[in-house]
């Protein structure tokens, strides 16, 4: 089980969407990650989070990490937070 609220409170939100994004076949929609960011309090930290994801999703784009439908790209990596599992709970 992971943390995600500290997740999303200590890590840049590009790195939150590339581990989401990674962490499934089919990759993950717009509208999935926007409620996640919602349920995990992403306005606490971000003004204007729902503007800023769509900004961070098209970057990541256009650096080829992300293809659209928010599927991992050739260039996608995992960030080191997922390496390291550092929010996974035991």
């Amino acid at each position: 089980m992971y943390d995600f609220d500290a997740m999303v409170k200590n890590e840049e939100m590009k790195d939150v969407i590339l581990f989401l994004v990674g962490r499934r076949e089919q990759g993950m929609s717009h509208p999935s990650l926007d409620r996640f960011f919602y349920i995990h309090k992403a306005s606490e930290k971000y003004e204007s989070y729902n503007i800023r994801l769509i900004n961070e999703a098209e970057n990541l784009k256009a650096s080829q990490e992300l293809i659209p439908g928010y599927k991992t790209g050739p260039n996608w990596k995992a960030p080191d937070f997922m390496v390291e599992n550092k929010y996974y709970i035991r």
